[in-house]
């Protein structure tokens, strides 16, 4: 199980969760622009690959928070991941905004949280992080220690990993640039050109052009 991040990107690659294109770039939520994309509920049409994720996001939290009280899921991309987790550790679920809702209840958490509770927190991939640090925020306000943050994807970034360093909130990821990255390279999708483009991108998004 030591190059599970490498079994993964193959994995991703192999249902055609990612994207890459070189002319029409991709938009960002964070408004960069990218020649990747990563259309990781795909992974939720496919009972076998979804258990296999299931598995190993749940064994991620087993192992390095095995006193967690609540799983939360990052609304709304990671809440059926997170969902998937505590299910598979019978361990209660909240979702969990980046910013409180406009209408209903206006909640920022949904479900039963309790003061001093041990939260894990489930995304489904990593850019800068800037969801994340809001959910911490939330779940902190809220009483609760955030224990860590578990994703799919991270796209190892400098600054998200900066940032989540200064909150003291541990990051872990089943697979993550890196390993795509050599995956690319072994299984020869795309032409070097391509890789080296994405490689640039890469050393630096937030000036891609």
């Amino acid at each position: 199980m030591s190059n599970i991040d490498q079994t993964i990107a193959l994995r991703l690659l192999q249902l055609k969760a990612f994207s890459i294109q070189t002319k029409n770039l991709f938009t960002w939520g964070n408004g960069w622009k990218a020649p990747i994309y990563l259309d990781d509920r795909k992974i939720l049409s496919y009972p076998p690959i979804r258990n296999f994720f299931r598995l190993e996001l749940s064994r991620l939290v087993a192992e390095y928070f095995p006193d967690t009280d609540v799983i939360a899921g990052i609304a709304t991309n990671a809440i059926a991941h997170g969902l998937l987790v505590a299910e598979q550790l019978a361990l209660p679920f909240v979702s969990v905004y980046p910013f409180p809702k406009d209408h209903g209840l206006e909640n920022q958490i949904e479900g039963d949280l309790r003061v001093r509770q041990r939260v894990v927190v489930v995304e489904n991939q990593v850019n800068v992080g800037d969801h994340a640090l809001r959910v911490i925020e939330a779940l902190r306000n809220n009483g609760c220690s955030v224990e860590g943050i578990v994703t799919l994807f991270d796209y190892q970034f400098p600054v998200a990993k900066r940032r989540l360093d200064e909150v003291g909130v541990p990051l872990l990821s089943l697979t993550n640039f890196n390993a795509l990255y050599q995956q690319l390279q072994s299984q020869q999708i795309y032409s070097p050109e391509v890789l080296t483009l994405l490689q640039q991108w890469h050393d630096n998004p937030s000036k891609w052009n």
